[in-house]
């Protein structure tokens, strides 16, 4: 490949990512994902495998939005995948660690007394 060759698939590289980019900020995925996190706190699943489960819904969501246009280009393809494997892996944490102070912020009210808990014993 030629240098000019080059600098266009690098341009059309990050011109692919940022549109991505703009695709997965549209669609409010860590907002998305925080419910998913409380549910699998709740539900006691260690970390590291919430943390896989939700990095996988991450990557389920996000890999859809890629642009058509860059399936047959080998390079930008490969670029938009990493940065989705990079993506996927910011917004499982952000989503977890959200969802986990939600649940500290829910457990404090309970605790101090703010809300009692309705008969079955759970909070909706």
């Amino acid at each position: 490949m030629t240098e000019a060759g080059r600098v266009t698939t690098t341009m059309m590289a990050q011109s692919a990512k940022s549109e991505l980019q703009g695709r997965i900020r549209k669609i409010h995925l860590e907002e998305a994902l925080v419910d998913m996190a409380c549910d699998l706190c709740m539900e006691q699943v260690p970390i590291e495998a919430a943390f896989q489960q939700i990095q996988d819904k991450a990557m389920e969501k996000m890999v859809p939005l890629l642009d058509t246009k860059i399936l047959d280009q080998a390079e930008i393809m490969q670029s938009c995948l990493e940065m989705v494997a990079e993506e996927s892996e910011r917004v499982a944490w952000t989503a977890l660690r959200k969802g986990t102070e939600l649940l500290e912020e829910g457990l404090a009210i309970l605790e101090e007394g703010q809300i009692a808990l309705p008969e079955g014993g759970y909070v909706n």
